[in-house]
Formats: C-alpha cells, sequence, structure tokens
C-alpha cells in the first residue's frame, strides 16, 4: 500500500512538470510582489532600524520565506477536491483500494515537492540576489526550518482539504475554499510579519493552527526562536496537525455518507 501512495506522489510531480508556463507565470508574479512589498519594508526601515524585534535584514528574509513558501503550503485557487466532488469523479476516488485522505494527501506531497524545487529555490534565488538577504551560516538552522516547513506543508494540506470538503454540504463549494485561503494568508504572515500584530492579536494567532503553517518555519529561518521557544513552535504544529488530520478524516466519513452512486 505504501508503494501506491509513493507512485501517487509521484504522478502529481510528474503532472506538475507539464505546466511549466503557468509556473513561470506565478514566479514572476512571486517575485514582483516580494520586491513591491520589500520597497515598503525598506521605507520603514529607513525611520527606524529595528520593528518588532526585527532589522531589515530579518525582515526581507522573512519576506522572501513566505513569498517561496506560498505555493508549497497555500496553493491559489486549488479547488482540485472541490471539483471532482461536482463533477462526480470523486466516487471513482472513493472506489480506489487506498485510504481517501491519504491519497489526496499523498497526491499533494507530490505537488508540494514539485514547488518546492521550481517555486521555492528560485524565488528566495530572486531575493538573495535583488536585496543581499543571505543565508543562515548554521547547519541547525537549516534542519529546524526543514522540519518546520515539513510539518506546515502536512499542515497546509489537511487545512485545504478540509475547507474543499465543504462542497459536499453547499452547491458551489469554491467560495468556501476560497474565502478559508484568504483567511489563512492573512493570519499566517502573507500580508505582513505576524510579529508586526498588535500584541493581543499576535499571540491569538501564534496559538491558533495558522502560525503554523508559514509563520513559524520563516521564524525559526530568521532565527527568531530560541531555546524553548522553538521546542513549543514544534509541539503546536504536530498538535494542530493531528487535530486537523483527524478533523478531516472525520468529516469525510460524514461527507461520504451522502455520495450516492447511480447504478450501485
Amino acid at each position: 500500500m505504501l508503494r501506491f501512495y509513493v507512485e501517487a506522489a509521484r504522478t502529481a510531480f510528474r503532472r506538475q512538470l507539464i505546466y511549466r508556463w503557468a509556473n513561470l507565470a506565478g514566479l514572476c508574479t512571486n517575485i514582483f510582489w516580494g520586491v513591491i512589498e520589500s520597497a515598503v519594508f525598506i521605507a520603514l526601515y529607513h525611520s527606524r532600524p529595528v520593528a518588532a524585534g526585527y532589522n531589515l535584514t530579518d525582515t526581507l528574509r522573512y519576506w522572501w520565506l513566505i513569498q517561496g513558501m506560498i505555493m508549497i503550503v497555500l496553493p491559489f485557487g486549488w479547488f482540485d477536491l472541490v471539483l471532482t466532488i461536482r463533477s462526480g469523479e470523486v466516487v471513482t476516488d472513493l472506489s480506489k483500494p487506498c485510504d481517501f485522505y491519504w491519497y489526496w494527501f499523498s497526491r499533494e506531497v507530490g505537488r508540494d515537492a514539485y514547488y518546492l524545487l521550481f517555486r521555492f529555490l528560485p524565488t528566495y534565488t530572486a531575493g538573495i540576489l535583488l536585496f543581499h538577504i543571505g543565508l543562515p551560516d548554521d547547519w541547525r538552522t537549516w534542519t529546524l526550518f526543514a522540519l518546520s516547513l515539513t510539518l506546515g506543508a502536512a499542515l497546509g494540506i489537511a487545512y485545504r482539504f478540509i475547507a474543499n470538503l465543504a462542497a459536499f454540504w453547499v452547491v458551489e463549494g469554491r467560495p468556501v475554499a476560497g474565502l478559508s485561503y484568504v483567511v489563512a494568508l492573512f493570519f499566517t504572515g502573507s500580508y505582513l510579519p505576524i510579529a508586526f500584530f498588535p500584541p493581543v492579536l499576535r499571540t491569538l494567532i501564534e496559538w491558533s493552527p495558522f502560525s503554523g503553517l508559514m509563520n513559524v518555519p520563516a521564524e525559526l529561518f530568521v532565527r527568531k526562536a530560541a531555546g524553548s521557544g522553538i521546542v513549543l513552535a514544534f509541539v503546536q504544529q504536530l498538535f494542530w496537525l493531528v487535530t486537523l488530520t483527524l478533523l478531516a478524516r472525520g468529516l469525510t466519513r460524514l461527507a461520504t455518507q451522502r455520495v450516492v452512486a447511480q447504478g450501485g
């Protein structure tokens, strides 16, 4: 069975290779938006050297990391499951000799691997070339970031899977899924680093599942967490990953009770 999931991931990776021009367009969009927002941050730091514990280099690193991670963790317009529910193809997926959730999870792991190579690395490299933001020189920082990004990507899969399941109960599931992405992008640091939020709102976000999506990996990369703070960040990511995975599987069981296949 493990081989089936591995093959599902490989197939999803190869499928993404077909859309080279779409990825190039998305990459250019990420870089363009990164440049615009970087200019805003540079203007901010002209009037003060430090904001919320971040200097200019920290903030630019954080921002370019977020730009690189978006398509791994919270891809724009991910309605793949919604569309299969609308078209009825979901019946075929449910009939496969595998677990429905882990099948979709495997597909998304393959897609995430593609965007790690062809979106994250080029985007952050552009940030290095354009703004000289550099890279950490400590292997422990890289290790913590890699582990946290893996958990964040898995958390993102569970989150968007749950959002797409709304199509089982509503006529049009895309607005529900789209709203879930907008909310997540705001509260995960995609528009503004979480450190810049008001203290009360920042605390609420840090204890929510949204922080673990991209904020935690980015903060570990720019070394804004240390000691017990690192342990707590990983515990929170693991807690929300287990919670959302169980919720996704529970909702799947409820949703599949509504599926009726004509002719049996």
